[in-house]
């Protein structure tokens, strides 16, 4: 349902590509490639899942159910008639890349998502995501 501050997860993957032996009436060549590649994911924040929205219900859905579900707001308002909450998350995934000798690449992805819930007399009347990558 939600994530909580902080969630690091980590993984790492290597590839190796078989040598291969090449012959051309004399001398012998060897070619090996070496690839290597890791990743890393960092979140802060509370998450807001796309299975929880699909629980979210306009006109059904109540205040305390989001609460209870995902935990104090980042932040809460009070709006013309009623009450504005916001959830906040950011992921940040870093990759690096290498094939040996040749190629050294380092690659970042930031992503930043925003749910609001938007409440009158404690009742959600609306709900909207905004999300933002960055590279």
């Amino acid at each position: 349902m939600s994530e909580e501050t902080p969630l690091n997860l980590s993984s790492h993957e290597n590839t190796f590509l078989p040598c291969s032996l090449f012959s051309v009436h004399e001398p012998v060549f060897t070619g090996c490639a070496v690839i290597n590649s890791h990743s890393e994911t960092r979140t802060s924040g509370t998450h807001v899942s796309e299975s929880t929205l699909d629980q979210v219900e306009v006109g059904r859905t109540t205040a305390e159910w989001v609460v209870a579900t995902l935990g104090h707001p980042a932040s809460e308002r009070e709006i013309e008639g009623g009450r504005l909450l916001k959830y906040s998350s950011r992921q940040f995934t870093k990759i690096n890349s290498e094939l040996l000798f040749v190629i050294d690449t380092s690659s970042r992805k930031e992503v930043s998502r925003t749910v609001f819930f938007e409440f009158h007399a404690g009742v959600l009347s609306r709900f909207w995501v905004e999300e933002n990558e960055s590279s």
